[in-house]
């Protein structure tokens, strides 16, 4: 479950070498780009303002649980990231474990750059993560419409789903791949993590690919949004379960879940 309230500051020294980069920024300079070295594993990225909330949600609320997941996870794990955003998750396991091999996948420009700029800044991030410019859906297409905000500031809310965010006003037509051709062109049989952030789009991806493919992936992070009745975290938890996962889920906010799926 998210950390709250003062232990939230115990992740921040326990992930983060220098915090009180955070701490000024919160009492004297708000709003201001900050500059974070990760620790035990050192890489070095800035965080806009526009992605001080990501931050505090992967490094300091702890959503993704990172030291029970690294003790379970192999030394080299293969990760999959949909929707990784600003490259945060994978900076933070990378901070954690040298080995990692990420497949990076996110579809907005802006993301993109930073994250091309974390690697050009960070010998092991530019080795360890493959940045692909794409959205990733279920069913195969070419191309995906998302709804995004009309900014070229970083932003986590764009989805494939009209009306999903309120300030989600831009149209974009984005290059797509398929899970199934991702899934395809991993040498490995298994995948030890798929951690997905994708703003409604884990029910395509995962309803519309076929389960055999799905199965392939022993470990999941989602987070996952109730949409309507047939797409909530419910109906969801059922379908992973079928396919021979135990699940479990914490609510982040009212409409919004942190999910774990493992195999059985």
């Amino acid at each position: 479950m998210p950390v709250t309230g003062p232990r939230r500051y115990v992740n921040l020294f326990r992930n983060i070498r220098n915090p009180f980069e955070y701490i000024f920024d919160k009492f004297h300079d708000r709003g201001r780009t900050l500059r974070f070295v990760t620790k035990p594993n050192s890489l070095r990225f800035d965080v806009p303002a526009s992605l001080h909330q990501v931050f505090k949600e992967i490094f300091m609320a702890d959503v993704y649980n990172i030291g029970t997941l690294t003790g379970v996870m192999p030394d080299d794990p293969l990760v999959i990231d949909i929707g990784a955003n600003a490259g945060f998750f994978d900076i933070l396991l990378l901070s954690k474990t040298k080995n990692a091999q990420i497949y990076a996948y996110e579809p907005l420009s802006s993301n993109i750059e930073r994250m091309r700029s974390i690697a050009s800044s960070n010998r092991r991030f530019d080795k360890s993560v493959t940045i692909n410019p794409f959205a990733v859906t279920g069913t195969p297409c070419e191309m995906l419409r998302l709804y995004a905000q009309d900014t070229e500031d970083n932003q986590v809310v764009a989805s494939s789903l009209k009306g999903f965010n309120t300030d989600n006003t831009k149209e974009l037509w984005i290059p797509a791949v398929s899970f199934s051709e991702i899934m395809a062109g991993i040498p490995k049989a298994k995948v030890d993590l798929l951690k997905m952030d994708c703003e409604g789009s884990e029910y395509d991806i995962i309803l519309n690919t076929p389960p055999d493919v799905v199965r392939r992936v022993e470990r999941m992070l989602v987070e996952v949004h109730d949409i309507d009745s047939q797409f909530n975290v419910i109906t969801f938890s059922q379908y992973l379960e079928e396919l021979g996962y135990h699940v479990s889920y914490m609510p982040i906010n009212g409409f919004c879940y942190a999910l774990e799926a493992c195999k059985k």
